[in-house]
């Protein structure tokens, strides 16, 4: 299998003892929408291995919605982890936030959060604050909820974070 930076970066959080990951890469450039069949792209299958060995994974759906590719962004096509979508103050969902099914016909995203006009640090210190979009800011949002239900139940395992009713934490 090849590997990335961002499987070595799994790899080592998950052996340093992360509980949860949360990430926004998304990678569409080597990929057909029919291979988002969450077993295609290298990511995939690391966001899954992470999932199996214990971690919630939580990944940005992407921001493509607007785009010729339309779609979620692999690795958000991993059928264990929880993609997230964007929406607004209103709970619509933002124009831009990437959709599924997945090519083998999951629903993907499976949660949507505030994602379009976040406020967060203005980090060019020109002002305190500013406005933000994207799926990027969504994600991190549903980490943090899911680290706060992993506080108060720390038995949990990643796959009942996910509200998962099968119990499968990934393939194989």
């Amino acid at each position: 299998m090849k590997r990335t930076i961002g499987v070595a970066a799994a790899e080592w959080a998950e052996a340093l003892g992360t509980d949860i990951i949360s990430s926004s890469v998304g990678y569409t450039d080597w990929y057909n929408p029919s291979d988002l069949d969450g077993n295609t792209a290298v990511t995939t299958r690391a966001a899954d291995m992470a999932v199996r060995l214990g971690v919630f994974v939580c990944i940005s759906a992407g921001n493509d919605r607007i785009n010729s590719w339309y779609y979620i962004d692999p690795p958000a096509d991993a059928d264990s982890v929880v993609a997230v979508g964007a929406v607004d103050s209103k709970g619509t969902v933002a124009s831009f936030s990437s959709a599924g099914p997945t090519s083998d016909g999951r629903i993907k995203p499976e949660v949507m959060a505030r994602g379009l006009g976040v406020r967060a640090v203005d980090p060019t210190g020109v002002g305190e604050y500013q406005s933000v979009s994207g799926t990027s800011y969504s994600a991190p949002l549903v980490a943090g909820a899911a680290a706060l239900l992993l506080e108060a139940h720390p038995k949990w395992d990643a796959c009942t974070i996910a509200g998962s009713t099968n119990g499968n934490s990934g393939p194989g």
